[in-house]
């Protein structure tokens, strides 16, 4: 049986440290999270399509319930992706470093995603301090209290921050 380097990838190499361990830990147990988030979003659409279209029933507030999902399917799957690097990248302009530079690059990279990732995380924490004291809840059918639906944002935020720094700090031990 052949295998095709594109789909077929090496074992991703175990994680080092108790940090690396428990960062490892969380993001695929935040990405599994994603996934069931997705299944989710799934179900509740074909539900919703079939009960529309085949009784004239839609299931109420199911938009609205897809909505919020959609956004923890991003924020939970996020720090997995980046720590299987599944994210994208532009392999060409990469490819014509020099070991060094790629490095560099790389950690540049990484200080991005942690200041993207912690910008989220406190404007997402902010705005669920916000939600709450006033308590703002969604202006659809299911008038579910804001503060609880935006959760995800500092979630994903920071454990995506983290996973960005222990990439940081392996790279630079020479463990990518």
């Amino acid at each position: 049986m052949r295998s095709d380097p594109e789909i077929d990838s090496p074992p991703e190499a175990p994680p080092r440290g108790p940090a690396g361990r428990l960062a490892a830990t969380l993001s695929r147990s935040f990405g599994v999270l994603s996934v069931l988030c997705i299944v989710a979003m799934l179900v509740l659409t074909a539900v919703n399509v079939f009960g529309r279209y085949f009784f004239g029933a839609p299931v109420r507030g199911a938009e609205e319930v897809v909505g919020f999902l959609i956004v923890a399917t991003v924020m939970f799957g996020a720090a997995e992706a980046h720590r299987r690097d599944e994210h994208i990248a532009i392999d060409i302009v990469q490819g014509a470093f020099s070991a060094r530079m790629r490095r560099l690059s790389s950690v540049l990279g990484h200080v991005a995603v942690i200041v993207f990732a912690l910008a989220i995380a406190w404007t997402g924490y902010e705005t669920v301090v916000f939600s709450r004291s006033f308590g703002v809840y969604s202006p659809g059918y299911l008038g579910a209290p804001m503060w609880v639906v935006q959760i995800p944002l500092v979630v994903g935020g920071v454990l995506l921050a983290v996973v960005a720094a222990l990439k940081i700090v392996a790279g630079l031990r020479g463990r990518t």
